[in-house]
């Protein structure tokens, strides 16, 4: 029970996620069905409820950050500022509100825990626990708010809470170069085979990650740009390791597998956005190459790339039936092309995946809600209901960044009605 309480104070009675806090509020009971201890996790049962059009659900536990923190880049690529300051303020204010301030109390290594101090978690401040590449999206967004106008989006974070966060992710790389995403990784493989669920796989030991990798990549190039001589030789290392990581994980078929996202689609994207942030390119990099060769064949006939779940557990690619796309997966491999470099060598398939984005916008600007988009550990599918926004915007206006038209105007317009439906949904 030591080791429950510790758990429980430290994320405020949340837990790490549904299961856990199940199971932590249960042998609280247990021990004391009047107690403080079972109390304080019934004040926390709300975080975890969900009222859904079918009805109330539980759900995994809640991904404010890790949304906030995409939305903010979609949201700044669309070149609203202007428009959308006050939003961008909020979101601003509420990512640094989030920032973990302190590692878990005590003598957290002997409670084996991780250095906390200056991360960002999945949900919000409260729940504790450190993920990697919702800290370095949380960094990435607080970095590019700090070129930013202060009277217009706040007051830049304090060099010393960036720096903390920048401690985090350097600890959490492995000697392969590859980013975990909660602690360090280094426990032999073939303790996986004591995994007691029937339903997650790759649970028992700490992994790395193609996403935490490559969003870790982008963030610390782009901090290396604004503080250069802060740990500079640490970092500079990290990047280089991570980038061979990344190409020596790559798929045969040019692909990576997401591990966060369904599945091939995502990761390829995030791995596409690190390996251009250090400068591989189409013409110096097989990788970038072989996984440009991927998306291009797997685009389908209307312009739009479709990836069913079933890709997740079974480890190779299987697109959605009847030639179906999706808009959050077409989305990402147009952004992933982008990275590639697609528009300097042949813009078609980017003009075609914009035609479907923009063709599949509703009148009022949101997006239509179709298959799941997310997982965690190979088979439990997870719906990010915020995606459906964030991602067609975001491509639209990386597309309307790079691809130039003549006929700007009408996808400006376009962009605008997107930017200002994610406005009125989340202000």
């Amino acid at each position: 029970m030591k080791h429950i309480h510790y758990e429980d104070e430290n994320s405020r009675y949340i837990t790490i996620g549904c299961v856990e806090k199940v199971l932590c509020m249960l042998a609280c009971w247990a021990e004391d069905p009047n107690g403080d201890y079972f109390k304080k996790h019934i004040a926390r049962i709300p975080d975890y409820i969900w009222v859904a059009e079918d009805g109330i659900k539980m759900q995994s536990f809640g991904s404010q950050e890790w949304d906030t923190g995409f939305a903010i880049q979609a949201l700044l690529a669309s070149n609203l500022t202007d428009e959308i300051g006050p939003t961008l303020a909020r979101g601003h204010d509420f990512i640094k509100k989030s920032q973990v301030k302190d590692n878990p109390s005590g003598d957290f290594e002997s409670m084996h825990r991780h250095i906390s101090k200056g991360s960002w978690t999945f949900s919000d401040q409260d729940h504790g626990w450190q993920v990697s590449d919702c800290t370095a999206e949380g960094l990435k967004c607080c970095l590019l708010f700090s070129i930013m106008p202060p009277e217009i989006v706040g007051e830049k974070m304090e060099p010393e809470r960036l720096y903390d966060s920048v401690n985090v992710l350097l600890s959490l790389q492995s000697k392969n170069g590859g980013l975990a995403a909660w602690e360090p990784a280094g426990a032999q493989e073939w303790l996986e085979l004591l995994n007691p669920t029937e339903f997650f796989a790759d649970i028992v030991i700490e992994h790395e990650y193609v996403e935490c990798t490559a969003s870790a990549m982008q963030t610390l190039v782009l901090f290396k740009k604004l503080y250069p001589g802060h740990r500079k030789k640490e970092i500079e290392n990290f990047i280089k390791n991570a980038a061979q990581f990344l190409q020596d994980i790559q798929m045969p078929d040019g692909s990576w597998y997401g591990n966060w996202g369904v599945c091939f689609t995502y990761g390829t994207w995030f791995a596409l956005g690190g390996l251009a942030a250090v400068g591989k390119t189409y013409n110096n990099c097989l990788a970038v190459r072989r996984a440009v060769d991927f998306l291009l064949r797997a685009q389908r006939d209307n312009g739009g790339w479709g990836e069913s779940y079933l890709s997740c557990p079974k480890k190779e690619y299987v697109p959605l039936e009847g030639n179906r796309s999706n808009l959050v997966h077409t989305a990402w491999a147009m952004m992933g092309l982008i990275h590639a470099g697609q528009v300097e060598r042949d813009p078609t398939p980017l003009h075609r995946a914009a035609k479907l984005i923009i063709n599949s916008q509703l009148e009022d600007g949101d997006f239509p809600q179709q298959e799941i988009t997310g997982v965690f550990m190979k088979n439990c599918m997870l719906h990010y209901a915020a995606y459906r926004n964030i991602y067609p915007l975001w491509a639209l206006a990386e597309y309307r960044k790079h691809v130039p038209l003549p006929s700007a105007k009408n996808l400006n317009q376009v962009v605008n009605c997107i930017g200002q439906s994610l406005y009125k949904k989340y202000k």
